[in-house]
């Protein structure tokens, strides 16, 4: 994997700026913005997607729209924005496989972040919950493990190859010596209703998406992922404290927004401002919440920091887990 100096990054918008790009940048934005979505419509990121562009909208005095290009663990959105126009109008809201683990899983992407993305803002970070479908029969952490030791076959449903929920699996898998099958999807709903229907077993998941239906009975929760209780699931225990406490376990996942590489400054800047006045707003707060999210915004230099880091973190996991898919 070729590696990006920060310093290659962050000059990176700064170089050799045209004036006739200044000048663009000065009206941004004139037309309507696209927030490109990795996954289906109906998932987490999806919805919070929609919740921004609704926010973000009469701030900007244009439309912003929510575009879906679902396919290969956010791959496919991430390409097509990659290669957009550096104009300010395509944009990429995503959770942070599609920026870390992809980066590690994948020896030929065809992008990498450091080179084809302007970092914009952080925009959430939140956990997800593992769940299995009312079949199973298991209450807890240690219950599922000797279920699947027993002998019967398990499979475990997520939103793509190299997800975070793909990347449990191995993780539980490895720990436990269990080996449950990966099935993948191209978004968390498909997920949620297989699970349901009982043609997956257990899939981890953003708790707004599963909360009803553990309310319901309908799926039972195994635990979450952090090392505190979340609130929008109060009953439901962490995997840590059932005595799964590596860090693939207690690491939370983000939401961010980036635009491709050589992003004007000035449109970077504005965009940001514009999520900074978003992401203060009480009802988005709340929102993302029921969700199990929380808020977060971290400007461009501030959630590049975050993605050197957290790249470092989960490409030694992968490697702990000995993934790879290609």
């Amino acid at each position: 994997m070729k590696n990006f100096s920060r310093r290659h990054f962050l000059a990176a918008p700064l170089l050799l700026l045209a004036p006739a790009r200044y000048a663009a940048a000065s009206g941004y934005p004139n037309r309507a913005i696209r927030i490109v979505v990795g996954f289906q419509a109906g998932g987490t990121a999806d919805v919070f997607a929609r919740i921004i562009a609704a926010k973000a909208a009469p701030i900007l005095g244009q439309a912003v729209i929510v575009d879906n290009k679902p396919g290969v663990g956010a791959i496919l959105g991430a390409d097509h924005v990659a290669k957009s126009a550096p104009d300010g109008y395509t944009l990429f809201l995503t959770f942070s496989e599609a920026l870390i683990s992809n980066t590690a899983l994948y020896k030929n992407l065809p992008y990498h972040p450091a080179r084809d993305f302007s970092f914009i803002t952080m925009v959430a970070t939140g956990p997800l919950v593992i769940v299995v479908n009312k079949n199973i029969p298991a209450q807890d952490l240690r219950e599922l493990v000797s279920h699947a030791k027993s002998g019967v076959n398990i499979n475990f449903g997520s939103w793509g190859q190299g997800s975070h929920g793909h990347l449990l699996a191995e993780a539980l898998n490895k720990k436990y010596g269990i080996k449950m099958e990966h099935v993948a999807y191209k978004g968390e709903a498909p997920v949620i209703q297989d699970l349901l229907g009982g043609q997956i077993d257990i899939a981890a998941g953003s708790i707004g998406n599963m909360a009803p239906h553990i309310k319901s009975g309908a799926l039972k929760a195994i635990g979450v992922i952090g090392l505190k209780v979340n609130p929008a699931l109060p009953t439901v225990p962490t995997l840590a404290s059932q005595g799964a406490t590596d860090i693939s376990f207690t690491t939370l996942g983000w939401v961010g927004l980036v635009g491709p590489a050589r992003l004007p400054l000035e449109i970077t800047s504005r965009l940001g401002e514009v999520m900074r006045e978003v992401l203060a707003m009480p009802d988005v707060k709340s929102r993302l919440k029921v969700y199990g999210f929380e808020t977060k915004f971290l400007a461009r230099d501030d959630f590049y920091k975050v993605w050197q880091r957290d790249l470092a973190l989960w490409t030694k996991l992968i490697t702990d887990a000995g993934v790879s898919l290609d």
